[in-house]
């Protein structure tokens, strides 16, 4: 292969996925190049210089390889926050939103999913798993607008547990509400890139690309997400899922963040220091950040937009719920398994 790019390192970071050249983009980089940022997508200004591989001579070089664990998240809903405190580098790593499956997302959203496709996702995930420590696992963390990708991200990782992180749709609103007015755009995106991956468009009559105003995409954007982590769990029959409210992360956090890390092999050395240097900075800036402080923006949204939230939920019970899919049967991590 006329690279130098060694496959089996895991500092040959997969960047990215261009389907018009069918080839995968690495770079050299530190560990802390990837634990740093909050995203590991064009914001996580890494300098390296790209190499890109043909996906072919990718896929004919790569081997198996390590099991990684896998958590999906419905957006908002401290993802990132809980894979920082699982993170222990070099022996626990967590990547998070990686480009390169954003980029094989929009591959599947544009109609052109096939088994080729799946086969530049499996090998994705594999070089994305490789551990940065003898024995060491990696977390992958894909962007909430990956989840249409669910079920194939499980398949291509069969032996992969996972978590499905989510909010209540109340909590949702209010998180998306605390952005302000820039995040309308985001998250009509998001409820146009997972619609098309459910049956709430033929269920309730609307075109999944249809220009949503805020209220309308948050709550679309939540029932979607509910209805493909319906699909994932009615067909777990490995039983690899277990699905955590974040109200349970931020009521018990150590606790919590012990068991997902057992449940996704990370090891849970050291959680109860993490939690406490974590859980007291804002996650992706890294600012101080306590629970005080989240309390207190909660409460300035809804003196400001409760009256809306309250709207959009009975708007959402009468209107949206009759069509939607939920789990019928959730696999709470506080359960034992």
């Amino acid at each position: 292969m006329a690279a130098p790019v060694d496959l089996s390192d895991p500092a040959w970071f997969l960047r990215d996925y261009r389907p018009e050249q069918d080839g995968f983009v690495f770079s050299h980089v530190a560990l802390e190049d990837l634990t740093r940022p909050a995203f590991l997508d064009q914001r996580m200004g890494l300098d390296a210089e790209a190499v890109q591989i043909a996906a072919a001579d990718v896929l004919d070089a790569t081997r198996p390889a390590a099991t990684p664990g896998l958590l999906f998240h419905t957006a908002f809903c401290g993802s990132t926050l809980l894979s920082r405190a699982l993170e222990a580098p070099p022996r626990a790593v967590s990547l998070k939103e990686p480009l390169v499956l954003h980029a094989l997302a929009r591959v599947q959203l544009a109609g052109r999913w096939n088994a080729a496709a799946q086969d530049r996702l499996r090998a994705a995930l594999a070089l994305l798993a490789r551990p940065w420590a003898p024995g060491g696992r990696v977390l992958v963390k894909p962007a909430n607008q990956a989840n249409g990708l669910l079920p194939q991200i499980l398949a291509a990782a069969p032996q992969a547990p996972a978590v499905l992180l989510y909010s209540d749709l109340r909590e949702f609103l209010v998180s998306c509400l605390k952005k302000g007015p820039e995040a309308e755009v985001p998250i009509r995106w998001m409820a146009q890139a997972l619609l098309p991956f459910t049956r709430l468009p033929a269920r309730l009559g609307i075109d999944p690309r249809a220009p949503f105003n805020l209220i309308e995409a948050c709550v679309l954007a939540w029932y979607a997400q509910m209805e493909l982590y319906a699909q994932a769990l009615e067909h777990d029959h490995a039983d690899r899922l277990r699905t955590l409210d974040f109200a349970t992360v931020l009521a018990a956090p150590v606790p919590t963040v012990e068991r997902c890390a057992r449940w996704l092999g990370l090891g849970s050395e050291g959680v109860g220091a993490r939690v406490a240097s974590t859980f007291g900075r804002e996650s992706k800036s890294q600012t101080p950040y306590d629970p005080t402080q989240r309390a207190a923006e909660r409460e300035q949204v809804l003196q400001a937009h409760g009256a809306l939230v309250e709207r959009a939920l009975a708007w959402a019970e009468a209107a949206v719920q009759p069509a939607a899919i939920t789990p019928r049967a959730w696999k709470p991590l506080t359960a034992p398994a």
